[in-house]
């Protein structure tokens, strides 16, 4: 992902500083006690940054706004728990005055120290997908494009174009271009992804660290650090043979 310039960082942060603000200056309205302000102020940054980047957006407001998102080493968005360990590394940043903050003017990354300590990343925001794959009717001919095919589950019926960089399944629909409803049970946030290989006309299949598992047809799990390949024909489920798909070309 493309590296978050310094300026829009700091406009982000400038732009953060004015929320927590008004939030701080709010409840200060209702409780004006000054030594309570002193507790609740770094209470208030941590749950703002820890929610907020763990959140779907990925982003404080402030990044937002900037279109600029945080993710983890290898570009997925943080979970709930990276969020705020990442918002636990900020408070390090700040209390050793700033110097925290400062160090990402001169790494190659970018990488201030809580984005180190939490191996975290701010980078420029992807451009909202555009609609693909495009559902294509089971019958339709292929034209010797690869595809998958939903046999059982929410998109019954229905195929799917994939494309070079592959297809991803899962909850998330801002990652994953086959996505599940937030409430279907066993499907991860990215659940699994399929590559195809033009050179040996093979499928791969990629776990990508599901909690209920990527398994082929015959009940075999595939592992997230051993990529399994298919043939035009072969199957695969997410959790549970009630959301089948089979690949085809």
């Amino acid at each position: 992902m493309k590296k978050a310039s310094m300026g829009a960082r700091i406009g982000a942060l400038l732009l953060d500083n004015i929320f927590l603000n008004i939030i701080n200056l709010f409840i200060f309205a209702i409780y004006p006690y000054y030594l309570f302000y002193l507790f609740y102020s770094p209470v208030i940054t941590f749950l703002y940054y820890g929610i907020c980047e763990g959140s779907s957006m990925s982003a404080s407001l402030g990044k937002k706004i900037c279109g600029l998102v945080v993710v983890d080493e290898r570009g997925n968005k943080l979970t709930s728990a990276q969020g705020f360990t990442r918002s636990i590394c900020r408070i390090i940043s700040g209390a050793i005055c700033g110097i925290g903050y400062f160090i990402a003017l001169f790494d190659e990354e970018g990488k201030a120290l809580h984005d180190k300590m939490a191996r975290t990343f701010v980078a420029v925001a992807a451009p909202e997908p555009y609609p693909y794959p495009s559902p294509i009717p089971v019958n339709a001919p292929m034209n010797n494009y690869p595809t998958v095919v939903c046999i059982s589950g929410p998109c019954a019926g229905k195929a799917f174009n994939i494309p070079q960089q592959g297809i991803t399944f899962g909850r998330d629909s801002n990652l994953c271009e086959i996505a599940f409803s937030e409430n279907t049970k066993g499907i991860s946030r990215i659940h699994c992804k399929v590559l195809f290989n033009y050179q040996t006309q093979m499928f791969v299949l990629y776990d990508m660290g599901s909690s209920y598992g990527t398994f082929l047809e015959n009940g075999t799990k595939v592992l997230q650090d051993q990529p399994v390949a298919l043939s035009s024909g072969q199957g695969f489920y997410l959790a549970s043979n009630s959301n089948f798909f089979r690949v085809n070309i």
